[in-house]
């Protein structure tokens, strides 16, 4: 093969290598967004910010640009946050369809422990903060404001930086069965205070059985304090 010859066949090979890669960058941005619209558009207002990390697809393959919107499915269904993988079809003349690898961190604001807490500490803002921090991993649940742990104690022994969740806490018990309670049976314009007996045990924010001691009428009321139980009217 003459030199001529060879250095033609060097250029068009170079041609169709730049063009072949000019079409994968074209169809893996026109992934890129799809996929980072998807996202967007499924956790808006869920999450203080979200991060997506796509893995590239294989330059190798020979995908045709599509020229409608691509369809997306993802897995698994059950969750929209942490490794992913998505389905990425294009039905147009020249169908494709690919799986494509997707990280997605889901940021917002979580209870942590401010510092250690020992087993049985009734839990007070003062042992906790509000902090920025990756939700997507946290299948365990947890706590988005201080208030939602007013009248918890610690289940176990906390360590500082600690995200909260349920299983690290319990309600704390604030009436025993037996015990002298006070009965408020609040209503549009009216509150009425008598006193009564708890029939069972309960904690912060349970509803529980009381006996009016006046009355001896039996009323089911929510506790909000130590000795405590609200009524509605």
């Amino acid at each position: 093969m003459s030199m001529p010859v060879r250095l033609i066949m060097a250029l068009l090979s170079l041609v169709f290598t730049s063009i072949s890669q000019a079409a994968a960058t074209d169809i893996q941005q026109q992934i890129d967004e799809a996929i980072e619209l998807y996202v967007t558009e499924s956790h808006t207002g869920h999450y203080q910010d979200v991060a997506v990390e796509i893995q590239p697809i294989d330059p190798r393959l020979r995908l045709a640009a599509c020229g409608q919107a691509l369809q997306l499915q993802h897995r698994p269904r059950n969750r929209s946050t942490g490794r992913l993988t998505f389905k990425v079809t294009c039905a147009g003349p020249d169908s494709w369809s690919i799986h494509v690898p997707v990280t997605v961190q889901a940021f917002d604001h979580v209870v942590i422990s401010d510092l250690p807490i020992a087993k049985g500490t009734h839990l007070s803002p003062s042992d906790l903060r509000l902090e920025l921090v990756d939700v997507s991993l946290l299948h365990g649940g947890y706590f988005q404001s201080m208030a939602e742990l007013d009248g918890f104690v610690a289940k176990r022994p906390i360590q500082a930086e600690q995200v909260m969740t349920p299983a690290l806490v319990d309600p704390a018990r604030m009436i025993n069965r037996g015990e002298k309670v006070m009965i408020v049976a609040e209503g549009p314009g009216l509150s009425i205070r008598a006193t009564g007996l708890a029939m069972e045990d309960g904690a912060y924010g349970e509803l529980i059985r009381v006996r009016n001691t006046n009355s001896n009428k039996v009323v089911e009321g929510r506790i909000t304090a130590p000795g405590l139980i609200k009524v509605s009217l």
